[in-house]
């Protein structure tokens, strides 16, 4: 009862908060991280033209926690890609078939600390949630929401290393809380236009970033910024240059995981790879909406 009164004045008011306070997290971050820059990634979350509401997106593919069932398509989609490979086979001069860029029409913006924290997500609120964002019960894009509000649940109720950051400022907090202020946050970047589902590349170059932990943020379906952020121990982290099809240049953030032996062994991955775990690195490429976060 408590979140539905509130509910009313937030969407009222929501407009006049975030026309007058957006650059606030904005300072947050530079004033937590003065040494660190924002990525393009997350300066586009902050630059949104929200007015009057929130709205969410088009339905899209979220993150999808690679221990969740999965389908034989979804096997068969993934094994034609590049998403999942082995760090041994990453090298230059290799071919890749990717689609790592977002779409625009589903990067919903940050909102000040002040108006995520009033918005709790739970399942007990799910139904004022659906009244909120105008969604139908039943419809797809109900069912992306209740998935988000169980990723967060399970984040909460898990342990301490998962969190479910629902502003920038959180997001900070929790990655600061991990790793130090000595961090940097690092996004993939696309530099034109994937027009096919999966688009042809050439690896130019590999760099490897410092850290062998991180933590790793996948941006979950909602109407505005929330992200399953997660701490990544044991792993390597590259910045891969890529050269495409039609001039598509991207900055590809690949994440290797060096210690594979405690994952279920029906993990995607292993059914993509057709590897055991605790035997070979497993890597996987970062779509455009996710950050990872690594010391220097």
């Amino acid at each position: 009862m408590e979140f539905h009164l509130f509910q009313s004045a937030t969407l009222l008011f929501l407009g006049f908060i975030i026309s007058h306070a957006a650059i606030d997290p904005e300072v947050y971050f530079k004033s937590m991280l003065p040494n660190t820059p924002m990525p393009k990634s997350i300066k586009d979350s902050l630059s949104n033209d929200v007015t009057t509401s929130l709205v969410l997106g088009k339905p899209k593919t979220p993150f999808t926690e690679y221990d969740s069932p999965v389908s034989n398509e979804q096997i068969r989609v993934l094994q034609a890609s590049s998403r999942f490979f082995l760090e041994k086979n990453l090298k230059e001069g290799k071919t890749v078939k990717l689609h790592v860029s977002k779409e625009l029409s589903t990067t919903p913006p940050f909102v000040p600390r002040q108006v995520a924290d009033s918005w709790p997500i739970t399942s007990n609120n799910i139904q004022d949630i659906y009244e909120a964002f105008k969604v139908t019960p039943g419809s797809i894009e109900a069912d992306l929401i209740k998935k988000t509000v169980n990723v967060c649940e399970k984040a909460s109720n898990h342990e301490e290393d998962q969190y479910c950051a629902t502003s920038l400022e959180s997001m900070v907090d929790f990655a600061a809380s991990k790793l130090g202020k000595n961090v940097k946050v690092i996004s993939t970047q696309v530099n034109g236009v994937e027009n096919t589902p999966l688009h042809g590349y050439k690896v130019e170059d590999v760099m490897k970033l410092n850290g062998d932990t991180g933590v790793v943020c996948h941006q979950e379906y909602y109407a505005y910024a929330v992200n399953y952020c997660h701490k990544a121990p044991k792993i390597n982290a590259y910045m891969v240059s890529l050269v495409g099809e039609d001039n598509v240049r991207t900055d590809a953030l690949s994440i290797c995981h060096q210690d594979t032996s405690s994952w279920n062994p029906k993990h995607l991955a292993f059914q993509v790879l057709d590897v055991k775990r605790g035997t070979d690195a497993v890597c996987h490429f970062l779509v455009e909406d996710e950050v990872v976060w690594v010391p220097y």
